[in-house]
């Protein structure tokens, strides 16, 4: 009964009127309204009502011009101790607020973006103290951003509704540099199998097919391959390109990807869990010298810690990861999609390594499974639960799927 009482109260009756009447929500819209009536009551009731008319229009005047010439003489910058970090990191905001006037400037408030907010404070408005005249006061808090992505997400701004709360005034707040927050990286404790890691920092070559080492024949060519690896004398013999072929470095290689459709499909949350697995297992496998070549939307190589993994690499890599969004279905995905198996097809990977998402519910416990066997590499699927957060806890089940991760390659090797 009550829930039915609420539902009729609440219920919008007449849609059609509300952009004639939604003015009344704001102070000022209930201000205009007495100063209308106190002018009807003057004119037909009695010449008193204009002094109320007077006054409510001395508060509007004042309500209404007195938070606009405030704002005119405030500046706001808003800057970090640091321009990356990762989620849940935990790093210094400042907030530099000028005022020019020679009065004191009060009820200032600030419109953040959920990361950008104090540690525990879980309203998107901070109210400020008393700003001196002449001064430049400074604000200083601790921030820790839940979530990857770059910020402020928009605009920010400094509002003022001071002295009755009428009507707000605002002026936007300067950031000197956008705060990039990248996917959280879990350091992980168990090794892939790597049976030529000891070889890798000597540069110890293999007997496979690979562009690293010394001539060992010669192949028709294929597309992709580099003009300078042609065999002119062998291509003018047969009258068609011919190419070297190089032996291929002692490291192992892997491709980490992210399954499209999945990446498509999946919420906000579950896309970030899904970046937060893809960066952690590059950065194990950087560590341990492999050779990562990362695949979002087309294929590209990232080269080991061993061979001098340029920092600027890395840092252009994870800012992608923070702002990356899938697109959707296109034909530009789809050609994207055949140069990746192309590529797969030169690089010849010993693992491809496939990032998705699945109902635990509907498809099991088990976050990774063995997908195939083929062309001498193994192809295996990570899948991270729906709405995954992020903590302790998601630490732990990270390292345990890695652990499983790590167990099924020995065994699948052996």
């Amino acid at each position: 009964m009550l829930n039915q009482l609420s539902g009729a109260l609440n219920h919008d009756f007449c849609p059609w009127a509300n952009r004639y009447v939604y003015w009344l929500k704001r102070p000022i819209g209930w201000v205009l309204l007495a100063l209308l009536s106190s002018m009807v009551l003057g004119i037909y009731v009695s010449p008193q009502a204009f002094l109320a008319t007077a006054g409510i229009a001395m508060v509007a005047i004042i309500g209404s011009i007195w938070p606009w010439i405030s704002m005119i003489g405030v500046r706001g910058e808003l800057n970090w101790d640091t321009l990356r970090c990762q989620e849940l990191d935990s790093i210094q905001t400042t907030l530099v607020i000028t005022n020019r006037w020679p009065w004191p400037v009060v009820g200032l408030t600030l419109d953040l973006d959920a990361g950008l907010l104090p540690e525990g404070w879980d309203k998107q408005r901070v109210s400020l103290q008393r700003i001196a005249g002449f001064s430049k006061s400074t604000f200083q808090w601790s921030t820790v951003p839940q979530t990857r992505g770059q910020y402020p997400r928009g605009q920010v701004h400094l509002s003022s509704g001071f002295p009755f709360g009428i009507w707000t005034s605002s002026r936007r707040v300067e950031v000197s540099e956008n705060l990039i927050v990248w996917p959280r990286i879990t350091r992980l404790i168990d090794a892939p199998t790597d049976l030529a890691s000891q070889q890798y920092g000597t540069g110890s070559l293999s007997d496979r097919v690979g562009d690293d080492g010394d001539w060992t024949g010669v192949r028709p060519y294929r597309p992709g391959d580099s003009l300078r690896q042609v065999h002119w004398a062998q291509t003018a013999r047969r009258d068609a390109l011919v190419v070297f072929e190089r032996q291929a470095s002692a490291s192992q290689s892997v491709v980490v990807q992210i399954d499209p459709s999945s990446a498509a499909e999946a919420s906000e949350t579950t896309l970030s869990a899904m970046l937060r697995l893809f960066a952690s297992i590059v950065h194990q496998f950087q560590r341990h010298h492999w050779t990562v070549y990362v695949d979002l939307e087309g294929l590209y190589r990232s080269s080991g810690m061993a061979q001098g993994f340029q920092q600027s690499q890395r840092i252009a890599w994870m800012d992608r990861l923070a702002t990356w969004n899938p697109s959707l279905p296109s034909v530009e995905s789809m050609e994207s999609e055949l140069r990746t198996r192309r590529a797969l097809r030169k690089v010849q990977p010993n693992v491809v390594l496939t990032i998705g998402w699945k109902d635990s519910q509907a498809q099991g416990s088990d976050p990774s499974s063995i997908d195939a066997h083929c062309e001498d590499r193994l192809e295996y699927r990570f899948d991270v639960v729906p709405e995954a957060s992020l903590g302790s806890v998601w630490d732990e089940q990270l390292e345990h799927r890695w652990q499983g991760f790590c167990r099924s390659q020995m065994s699948t090797r052996g």
